[in-house]
């Protein structure tokens, strides 16, 4: 009966408490910093206890997480503009061409480095492909596809926030000023594109949404996670039909292709992006970001507290890939002349995503960068599940 109340109360906590943090990070500023998705991690950490003492059914729990990150891909990838790359001037596409291209050489370059010393560093520099090609939601997205344990994803996601926060203070200080005198300068084109299209892809993925009828938008919120849904159940289904080694059937065969389900539900929400209404259709990002969150609770609550001995040297590797994927950007960048601007807001694009885009730019005082660089960051959304489980298949030839 305990047990049965505690799985309960568990889940209840999964499903509010993101929402909880997120009102309380837009009234203090200290928790805005920090994050939601950690917060998240860490309010999970401290309700453990509770939870294992109470005998919840953290099985089941994770078993939902995995399903979560499925739903969630699709989710954040429905709002994805691909067709609107296309308008991007060519330095503002090739910028962003060489930061994966960084990506991928210091990625598997930090796998090499670090793997006498990160015991899943393989793993490691597949997830942080994702990260600073993609975003957060491409790290889960990956670990999971690699079956890669949640305390894993947590404790990569969580060294990131820590290597990231120090680079975005960078950004938002001296970058600017540093890059201007190693990049020849930004020349204005005079526009800052669609005013409407860039005011909702801000919107969109700031989280600040304008007033809307509650009823209207739970209702298509509902609609977009039914649709995501169904991805899920398409791509479920198709392992469904793929040989096991081991013969397994229904949840046990289908984390035997976790990796195929990934690939499948991230085709399928980039092309669902094609349709108008579903591209326009608001909240999507929003609510793939609140599956996450969830996710994150879960992941809290059963962290495995014997992977912290390993965290400085996952911490180490994080900060040497980071660091080291801006530095040859630069270079590559002056290689090809690009400009500073373009090249500080790709690297934005990429290593923290299109929610980070706005503040840089005002920053460096170029609102014309804002729809570009958004635009780059739903690429490597779309792009770095793709681009991270192909590395993590090149490395396993290397052990």
């Amino acid at each position: 009966m305990l047990s049965t109340v505690s799985t309960i109360l568990m889940f209840l906590a999964v499903l509010f408490l993101p929402r909880l943090l997120i009102l309380a990070a837009q009234k203090v500023p200290i928790l805005n910093t920090l994050g939601s998705v950690f917060l998240c991690y860490v309010l999970g950490l401290l309700l453990s206890p509770l939870v294992k003492l109470g005998g919840a059914d953290l099985g089941t729990a994770s078993d939902v997480s995995s399903i979560m990150v499925c739903m969630a891909m699709p989710l954040v990838l429905f709002s994805a503009d691909l067709p609107g790359v296309r308008r991007l001037a060519k330095p503002m596409l090739v910028s962003y061409g060489m930061n994966g291209l960084a990506t991928l050489l210091v990625c598997t370059a930090g796998f090499f480095a670090f793997r006498a010393f990160v015991p899943d560093a393989l793993n490691m520099g597949a997830m942080l492909v994702g990260d600073y090609i993609g975003g957060t939601p491409n790290i889960v997205a990956i670990g999971k596809s690699l079956q890669d344990s949640n305390s894993n994803i947590a404790l990569l996601t969580t060294a990131d926030i820590f290597a990231g926060g120090t680079y975005f203070l960078i950004l938002l200080s001296f970058m600017g000023p540093l890059m201007r005198r190693f990049l020849p300068k930004y020349v204005p084109v005079g526009t800052v594109g669609d005013a409407v299209e860039q005011g909702r892809y801000v919107e969109e993925f700031s989280g600040r949404k304008l007033p809307t009828h509650p009823f209207r938008a739970f209702a298509g919120r509902a609609a977009l996670v039914g649709l995501a849904l169904a991805c899920f159940l398409v791509a479920a289904g198709i392992t469904l039909l793929l040989p096991s080694r081991y013969g397994n059937v229904g949840l046990a065969k289908m984390g035997e292709f976790t990796a195929v389900i990934m690939i499948v539900v991230t085709t399928l929400g980039i092309a669902l992006s094609f349709v108008p209404k579903v591209r326009s259709a608001p909240g999507s990002f929003a609510t793939g970001q609140y599956f996450i969150l969830m996710f994150a609770v879960i992941t809290g609550l059963s962290f495995d507290f014997e992977k912290l001995s390993g965290a400085l040297g996952v911490l180490g590797m994080i900060m040497a890939v980071q660091y080291g994927i801006v530095v040859v950007h630069a270079l590559l960048a002056r290689l090809g002349k690009i400009d500073a601007d373009t090249m500080i807001i790709t690297s934005t694009a990429g290593i923290f995503g299109p929610p980070f885009i706005a503040p840089v730019a005002s920053a460096l005082k170029n609102p014309e960068i804002i729809l570009p660089g958004i635009l780059c960051g739903i690429l490597g959304l779309a792009v770095s599940n793709y681009l991270g489980l192909g590395l993590a298949a090149l490395l396993h030839m290397f052990g």
